[in-house]
């Protein structure tokens, strides 16, 4: 009976809660597979974090104190906040470090909690948690988004969170991070400079449609060739008379 109940004790001890945490095998976070592939520094970092399970005083002391005790952050509470870091860092913009997922006009589209808890393989509840680790940590900000509607209440929409050019620094990649956001910076700019050339040729086309088509302008008439040293037609006449009459007047 001891045998059964001390097995008992060591199988639920090994499920972290009822959440089906197995501190032998931690459970992180997984890109979906339609995907592609995400910028070579983003996808180190996401390896990299998964040191802090094994030793988390060691890796990131800030998130391992983020609850305030002395004690190190419990092993179910790691792989919630690592597999919930790994979610975000998966959906980071390189040259901001926004978390989110980009939308044709170059805006960023927050993540909600529900979707990122999804996606990570925590319940909404281990999600909350796990962020609120992550923001006492110094490792993720998070801004609320809301807009005043006419009837003077207020509807939020997805938070903007942010993660911290530090972490990557935590992990000595730093320095690739600066220049891998210097050239996705430069691409973003010459997109950008593309498309506005893009958009002035459709609105000029649309200018030239609107105004219609255009006739040919009508040509000058053909103009007489420079008379140089000669009468008007009138003088002309005039002086063959005075020739004619002062002929007759000679004759006589």
């Amino acid at each position: 009976m001891d045998v059964e109940n001390n097995n008992t004790r060591k199988k639920k001890s090994t499920i972290g809660n009822g959440c089906g945490h197995d501190p032998e095998n931690p459970r992180f976070f997984k890109p979906p597979e339609k995907h592609s592939a995400r910028p070579g520094v983003l996808r180190q970092l996401a390896l990299k974090i998964r040191e802090y399970y094994a030793d988390p005083r060691k890796t990131i002391p800030s998130l391992d104190l983020a609850n305030g005790s002395d004690r190190q952050q419990r092993s179910e509470r790691r792989e919630a906040c690592l597999a919930l870091l790994g979610c975000i860092i998966h959906y980071t913009d390189l040259v901001t470090l926004r978390v989110g997922i980009p939308q044709p006009n170059g805006s960023m589209a927050g993540l909600t909690m529900p979707f990122l808890a999804e996606l990570s393989g925590l319940s909404e509840r281990r999600a909350e948690r796990a962020i609120h680790d992550l923001k006492a940590a110094g490792i993720v900000t998070v801004h609320a988004v809301c807009a005043k509607l006419e009837d003077a209440t207020y509807k939020g929409f997805a938070a903007i969170r942010t993660v911290t050019a530090k972490l990557f620094s935590v992990f000595g990649l730093g320095r690739w991070l600066k220049h891998e956001r210097e050239k996705a910076s430069e691409r973003r700019r010459k997109r950008q400079r593309k498309q506005e050339l893009q958009d002035i040729a459709k609105v000029q086309l649309s200018l030239n449609a609107a105004a219609g088509p255009k006739h040919p302008a009508k040509a000058d008439p053909p103009r007489e060739p420079e008379r140089k040293n000669k009468f008007t037609p009138a003088a002309e006449f005039f002086a063959n008379l005075r020739t004619i009459l002062g002929t007759k007047g000679n004759s006589s």
